[in-house]
């Protein structure tokens, strides 16, 4: 058999028993966050206006619209809640990007629309999941090299490996859905900092779903999507970076999901992230605030996506500025959403703060001896001539497999995110019924009854 058969086999024959608990511990975490978190961007602009034009469509109501409460297409309820999941930038990353935001909002209209489990959602995810860190992982696909978003691109053949599961598709079906999602990848780093960024993970959702509705049809593709010279893996991730038959070989051997993924604490660009948990902790452990710094020197990569805006001029771009980030953190002492407005892009202090922050560019070679294992450095140097420095990895990042929040944590975000849209005893519901996915037997009445704003 070749890799795509291969692959395609593991897809049908996995089942949840054969996931490490783990896998599924970590993959209902991140489902449950992403859920608070699309309520939350439900309220976002981008939000708005996908929610606005998914309601012009006037389709056939098959799967909900979170937080909105009107139905559309499995498709078009996948494009909304995958775009509102990601306008925040505060869903979980690791791996390929965004991991569960590619997946989860796919799975959620597809497993309302057929009576599925949760059980079965989480079977499936973690399924997607590995395909999606396994493609990673064997190419060492970097997407800053190529230009392509990761979530978009691996995240396609991702969602809709875990759709054929969800939707129980036989092997030739699943070889033909991901033959078709290999010709749908795209998604440009372009786009970062703009709406079209969210919108990335919304498509991602939408032709997940549209690729295993056709292969259920009869619709066909070509059927070695992964290893033919013209195919998805040689064109689009790179020639010659990656063995596909020891990927194929080894799917599940070991599973990844338990180690890959992070829950964001901030809702920005994950790039931020190791760089404020320095920050915050050189804050905490010797009390100085903006106004006792000299000078702030962030070392970065040679090609990082937080460095694509130094002088942000509006609050989506703002997600993707390392000085940006810096400058909020010392000024305000925390990242949050509403860290990302108008107001406080523009707003005087935070300008004349950025203007105490500056970028050390590490050159490739350097970065290619520290960077892996230890981290960017922050150096901060106070008025008073204190010099302090802090170095946080990027696989220790609070959220990270290596520094969990705890669920107890996880719970208090998504009871700050919801409700932003939800009642008080709304949102109590709402972490009452989603926290514990494996025992739903009824997902479709629990998106309907918790994951929509009350009507006044």
């Amino acid at each position: 058999m070749g890799a795509t058969e291969t692959i395609a086999k593991w897809i049908v024959d996995t089942n949840y028993e054969d996931i490490p608990p783990d896998a599924i511990r970590v993959a209902n975490e991140s489902c449950f966050d992403l859920l608070g978190v699309i309520l939350a961007g439900s309220q976002q602009p981008v939000g708005e206006i996908i929610q606005k034009y998914t309601r012009s469509q006037g389709a056939a109501p098959e799967s909900t619209v979170l937080a909105g409460g009107f139905q559309s297409t499995q498709a078009n309820a996948a494009l909304a809640n995958g775009t509102m999941g990601h306008a925040l930038d505060f869903d979980d990353f690791g791996g390929f990007g965004h991991p569960t935001v590619a997946i989860f909002p796919a799975l959620l209209a597809i497993g309302e629309h057929t009576g599925a489990t949760g059980r079965d959602l989480l079977e499936a995810y973690v399924v997607g999941c590995e395909i999606g860190l396994a493609l990673a992982h064997e190419t060492k696909y970097k997407q800053m090299d190529k230009g392509f978003h990761s979530t978009a691109v691996i995240g396609r053949l991702a969602c809709t490996a875990a759709c054929a599961k969800l939707l129980k598709l036989d092997e030739h079906q699943t070889i033909m859905a991901l033959g078709m999602a290999g010709s749908m990848s795209s998604g440009l780093i372009h786009n970062f900092g703009t709406m079209t960024k969210p919108l990335h993970a919304g498509l991602v959702g939408r032709d997940g779903v549209t690729a295993v509705q056709l292969a259920q049809l009869g619709l066909t593709a070509g059927d070695q999507v992964l290893e033919h010279p013209f195919g998805f893996t040689n064109v689009v991730l790179g020639e010659g970076i990656y063995d596909l038959d020891r990927m194929a070989d080894n799917m599940g051997k070991p599973f990844r999901t338990q180690d890959a993924l992070m829950i964001k604490k901030y809702p920005c660009c994950g790039g931020n992230h190791a760089m404020l948990d320095s920050l915050f902790s050189l804050m905490r452990d010797n009390d100085f605030t903006y106004e006792d710094v000299a000078d702030a020197e962030i070392d970065q990569s040679y090609f990082s996506v937080v460095m694509l805006y130094q002088e942000p001029e509006d609050e989506l771009k703002g997600k993707f500025s390392a000085k940006y980030n810096v400058a909020a953190a010392l000024v305000d002492g925390e990242i949050g959403i509403d860290t990302f407005t108008q107001e406080k892009i523009d707003d005087r202090t935070m300008n004349e703060t950025m203007g105490k922050v500056r970028t050390r560019v590490m050159a490739k070679s350097e970065e290619l001896l520290t960077e892996s294992a230890d981290g960017l450095k922050v150096k901060i140097t106070l008025k008073d001539g204190r010099v302090f420095e802090h170095i946080t990895a990027r696989e220790d990042v609070l959220g990270s497999q290596k520094n969990p929040w705890g669920f107890d944590a996880i719970k208090e975000k998504f009871q700050d995110n919801v409700s932003r849209v939800l009642s008080p005893d709304g949102t109590a519901k709402a972490i009452e019924t989603w926290e514990n996915i494996p025992e739903m037997t009824d997902i479709a009445t629990a998106i309907r009854s918790t994951l929509v704003a009350e009507k006044s």
